[in-house]
Order: C-alpha cells, then sequence, then structure tokens
C-alpha cells in the first residue's frame, strides 16, 4: 500500500523549487516578453521578416521549453534541462544575429544576453553540475561575519576569529558549493575566488557566483577597488583581477 509520504516524494518536481521558479522560470518569461516587445517595435518589412519570424519562432519554443521543465520530477530533470538550455542557446544566436542585422540594439541585446546567461549558468551550477565538494572534506571551519560578532559581543576571550576559506590555486571548478554554503557575504565570495584563481576575469569569477548577473560582479568590484581591496589589471574587457596584498 501507497503511504502519504511516498506520494510526497514522488511530487518534488522543479514547479515546486522557488529558486528555480523564480531565477530560472519567471527570468525567461521575462526574456521572451520583452524579446516579443521588441519585435512589436519594429517596422516590419519584407527584408527582414524571415528574420522577425525566426525569432518569434525561437522565443516561442524557449517559453514552451520553460514551461515544460515545471513538472519534471528528479529522474527526469537532466535530460528536460539539456533541451532547455538549448533553446536558450538557439534564441541568444538568432537575436545576436539579428542585432548584427540592426534590428535590435547593441544595449538591449546586453541586456538579454545577461538575463540568458544568468540563467543558463544557474541550471548547470545548482541543477546540472552541483557536485561541489562534502563538509567533511574542508580543512578550515568558516566562521561566517554575524557569528563572528555574536561570539565578540559574549565576551569569550576564545571567540573565533573569521577564517578564509582555504582553496587549491588555481582550483575554483568544484568550490560554488562551498561558496554558496559557507560565505553570505557577496564580497567574501569574491575574494574567496581572487585567492584561489589570481588574475580572474569577470567571467571566472560568474562562473563560481552564480546566483548574481555578471554586472553586478562588477559592481561589487569596483566598490572592492574603492576600499583597496582588490586591484585590477587591464582595462575594460581585458581587466583582471586579484586580491589586494
Amino acid at each position: 500500500m501507497q503511504t502519504e509520504k511516498d506520494n510526497s516524494i514522488q511530487l518534488k518536481r522543479l514547479s515546486s523549487d522557488s529558486n528555480y521558479y523564480n531565477n530560472v522560470f519567471k527570468k525567461t518569461e521575462k526574456v521572451v516578453s520583452v524579446t516579443f516587445y521588441i519585435l512589436s517595435e519594429i517596422h516590419v518589412t519584407p527584408s527582414i521578416d524571415t528574420h522577425i519570424q525566426s525569432i518569434r519562432d525561437r522565443a516561442l519554443k524557449t517559453h514552451e521549453l520553460s514551461l515544460a521543465t515545471l513538472p519534471l520530477q528528479p529522474h527526469q530533470q537532466s535530460e528536460g534541462l539539456l533541451d532547455f538550455q538549448y533553446g536558450l542557446v538557439a534564441l541568444e544566436s538568432t537575436l545576436k544575429v539579428a542585432q548584427m542585422a540592426g534590428m535590435i540594439p547593441q544595449d538591449i541585446m546586453m541586456l538579454l544576453s545577461d538575463q540568458i546567461d544568468s540563467v543558463l549558468r544557474l541550471i548547470n551550477n545548482h541543477y546540472l553540475n552541483n557536485q561541489g565538494i562534502s563538509v567533511e572534506e574542508l580543512t578550515e571551519t568558516v566562521v561566517t561575519k554575524m557569528s563572528a560578532k555574536a561570539q565578540t559581543k559574549s565576551g569569550g576571550r576564545n571567540a573565533s576569529r573569521q577564517k578564509r576559506v582555504s582553496i587549491p590555486a588555481g582550483d575554483i571548478s568544484t568550490d560554488a558549493y562551498l561558496v554558496y554554503s559557507q560565505l553570505t557575504d557577496r564580497a567574501d565570495r569574491i575574494k574567496t575566488v581572487l585567492e584561489a584563481k589570481p588574475q580572474a576575469t569577470v567571467k571566472d569569477i560568474s562562473e563560481v557566483v552564480t546566483d548574481v548577473s555578471e554586472k553586478t560582479i562588477q559592481r561589487e568590484l569596483n566598490s572592492l577597488i574603492e576600499k583597496g581591496q582588490v586591484v585590477r589589471e587591464g582595462e575594460r574587457r581585458w581587466s583582471r583581477y586579484s586580491v589586494s596584498k
């Protein structure tokens, strides 16, 4: 006889995952909505009608793929999310072709690409490749700022000092789990990545700190530079960042 508990396990679908719903499904819905708004503002001529139809078809297909992921159960997620990712990549590629043809302004294209990139990275890091490392494997105990302050206020002489996470130099490929679970402050998470990989680009950082856009990471880096905690070498797209010594 099947119990109520068995039923609840079987019904763990992506639609009930608030992180997925808000940061993947709703973001995709926003991208599709903006795409159709752009299409409505374009004066259609015979020479661009094919481009318009291609974008419309891609946007509709992407929306359908995002809807199809909501009822997925854990054993179905890998295949369904990969199809969804391919749809997002196809949509972005079609939009970029339209942008090169002068149909979409560059600043709007950058905004759409940023949103699509954010969705792709979140899916990849949290729902497809979220293996990370276990807490037991950590060689140091990480104490967050809040707990450190609370212990200091207690007046105890043995209050723990906040420790930085020790990551092998140059290895940030499997540390997303550690960064997310142990560091709550965005600036600390960024500095942890820079300690693991000096001379990192914004793209390098975004592969680990996946819950915010590259523009947000850039703003945080600018703030850290102003505080003297991070140094930058190079300009614009060639910029690389390291923790200040």
